[in-house]
């Protein structure tokens, strides 16, 4: 089993592989987490090692992403490998990747086909829209500590009060499901401390992984 984390940012790799270590001590899946850092350009043995990873994976998140050449480089590499992937969890990147989100009916990319299709995909708005918004501060904040200013956390603090609001909104079961599972993942992301890294992990693989032994968990 295996879940391709792509991301940028140094904090993140020590509690993805602390939090492979704990699932598969307790859990016993198989699992294994490919990261791989897209903070700067990626030589050709590097993005095969990527594409490689992609073919096999169930589960994917790509998180932070917004240099251009590697999103460009990136595109076409989840598109090709779409009929494997369960899930793909894209967390305040540019908007062509946020598009390759996937989860189950939740799908940022694709244009809805009936008029209950069209209700879901509010809601869906409604998500995507608290999470740009709070990915665009993320990068005021990543531009302040480059200039040395101080940033407030006041918008921030705005905004996380909201989301357990908006959870309650969203049916846990049915066609919204998936927006709330999306939800959860960006909280547990929104905080991420090895446990909440671990857990995030282990929500995904729960709800979009093959495998008995997870729907006990």
């Amino acid at each position: 089993m295996l879940i391709t984390v792509l991301y940028v940012g140094s904090s993140l790799l020590s509690p993805l592989k602390q939090a492979e270590r704990e699932i598969e001590r307790r859990y016993a899946l198989g699992l294994r987490v490919a990261a791989h850092n897209l903070g700067a350009p990626l030589d050709e043995v590097e993005w095969r090692e990527v594409e490689n990873d992609l073919r096999q994976s169930e589960v994917v998140f790509v998180i932070h992403v917004t240099d251009g050449e590697n999103a460009t480089r990136l595109l076409p590499i989840l598109d090709q490998h779409e009929a494997r992937q369960r899930a793909v969890v894209v967390i305040n990147c540019l908007p062509e990747l946020m598009r390759r989100t996937r989860m189950g009916r939740l799908n940022f990319g694709r244009a809805p086909v009936d008029n209950e299709e069209v209700a879901d995909r509010r809601q869906a708005g409604m998500a995507k829209r608290l999470v740009g918004r709070v990915g665009a501060w993320m990068g005021e904040q990543a531009r302040a500590r480059r200039e040395k200013k101080g940033g407030s956390h006041t918008q921030y603090l705005r905004l996380v009060e909201r989301l357990p609001a908006l959870l309650r909104l969203v049916p846990g079961a049915g066609r919204l499901r998936d927006v709330k599972h999306y939800l959860y993942l960006f909280c547990y992301f929104l905080q991420p401390t090895p446990n909440n890294i671990r857990v995030m992990l282990l929500y995904a693989l729960k709800h979009y992984a093959e495998g008995e032994r997870l729907a006990r968990t």
